[in-house]
């Protein structure tokens, strides 16, 4: 996994690199993150689908989310 992106990820979430990638690994990143069994699923789904991965970004809610991300990192 792309070292930059875990730091990245687990400063934005509160937590360290090495219990990110604990979770991530595990297949818990979801609940840990408190999410609902319907979040948690199509969160999963998206980690494992790529072409769902990728509508996913492409709505407009994530598309402002990522905008938004990228303003606060410059």
């Amino acid at each position: 996994m792309d070292n930059r992106l875990i730091k990245r990820a687990a400063a934005q979430l509160g937590t360290t690199p090495e219990e990110l990638e604990k979770s991530l690994k595990s297949g818990k990143l979801a609940s840990s993150m408190g999410l609902t069994q319907e979040q948690a699923d199509s969160f999963n789904r998206a980690l494992n689908d790529k072409d769902y991965a990728k509508k996913i970004l492409s709505s407009p809610q994530a598309q402002e989310l990522i905008r938004k991300l990228n303003q606060k990192e410059g």
